[in-house]
């Protein structure tokens, strides 16, 4: 068994995750799998296998059903569940989404799915749950009306919210995962600011419940610089998760390897984050390309690790002293010659 990849003086929770879902069989929305898709407990071995410590899954993969069996297997190979999360996009009842949808049945089957996911996480021992916006918004304008979709998200959270704490006292966070479009043309919780501003619209008793969970990928697919992001996250004292990836510009959702695509970027959030003390685990949310072979398919986390674990040690061995010289000095060309000497390290 390979021995789980820690990173050097992390505070807090050591040790990298990754989702069930990214070891899938490499299908598109053009195209069917690739390869045969391996059952979801099974995946739970391979994640171990490359140095994951902790794995993740919607209700979709590991049911409510399944937990059982899961925490066994985990347990066997020596993993942790990081977070558990609802599956809103999959099921056609949710086409128009779950929350905010216009018809109040399926608002009501939310509810009960995301109360239903309050319970597995529980099982599963993960910390965390999160919710992705995935069919929360519309494709036509004045398909919804924007300020009762709203309200009905801060109801549906409140009420979540509630349910877990009369059951599970502060057990249990909630981390919402921004994204502003796919498979949406235009998805509500588009942003970091957004999801941080419906957290203020929260009961107050509710509110240290509930965090984000900020995607470089996502970030980037919004045209927005995710080292800002994550930093406005740390600032509200929000960052209750965070997932890593890489993306190629302004496209669809990549999930590419974390430090394929800015390294030099990604080496500054990792200072931010040592900077800030993050405690919380560091998790992937990667993709096996559809053209890897299957005994290929664990390369994504590898690689992913692999360059996290030289970013950190680069990003432990940047001067903060000298970050501070060249903003006082204004020199800020300077300094990013200086992060790419450390990155390249000459």
């Amino acid at each position: 068994m390979t021995a789980p990849i820690t990173l050097n003086n992390k505070v807090g929770l050591n040790g990298l995750g990754a989702g069930v879902w990214n070891l899938g069989p490499g299908n598109d929305p053009f195209g069917g799998p690739t390869r045969e898709a391996i059952p979801m407990l099974d995946r739970l071995p391979m994640l171990a296998e490359a140095g994951m410590t902790y794995y993740e899954a919607h209700d979709v993969e590991i049911t409510a059903e399944m937990a059982a069996d899961a925490v066994k297997v985990a347990k066997k190979c020596g993993l942790k569940c990081a977070m558990y999360t609802p599956s809103f996009f999959a099921a056609p009842i949710f086409k128009d989404g779950g929350m905010t949808s216009n018809d109040a049945a399926v608002r009501k089957l939310a509810l009960q799915n995301a109360i239903k996911a309050v319970d597995t996480t529980m099982q599963l021992g993960a910390k965390t749950m999160v919710f992705w916006n995935g069919r929360e918004g519309f494709d036509f304008v004045l398909g919804k009306n924007g300020r009762d979709a709203f309200k009905r998200l801060v109801e549906g959270f409140n009420k979540v919210g509630a349910y877990a704490k009369e059951q599970y006292g502060s057990k249990i966070k909630f981390a919402l995962e921004p994204k502003p479009n796919e498979p949406r043309a235009n998805m509500y919780l588009a942003n970091v600011g957004e999801v941080l501003y419906l957290i203020s619209r929260l009961q107050p008793e509710l509110q240290p419940l509930f965090g984000a969970n900020p995607e470089t990928a996502h970030s980037r697919i919004a045209g927005l610089d995710y080292l800002w992001d994550v930093e406005l996250c740390l600032e509200a004292g929000k960052l209750f998760h965070i997932h890593l990836n890489a993306q190629d510009g302004q496209r669809y959702d990549q999930d590419l390897p974390f430090g394929y695509t800015e390294p030099l970027k990604d080496l500054a959030l990792l200072v931010v984050l040592q900077d800030a003390k993050y405690a919380g685990p560091i998790c992937f949310d990667v993709k096996a390309p559809r053209v890897d072979d299957p005994a290929d398919i664990t390369d994504v986390l590898t690689v992913s690790a692999n360059n996290l674990v030289w970013l950190w040690e680069r990003a432990l061995a940047v001067d903060r002293a000298k970050i501070a010289e060249f903003r006082a000095a204004n020199r800020l060309t300077a300094l990013s010659g200086y992060l790419a000497q450390c990155l390249y390290g000459r």
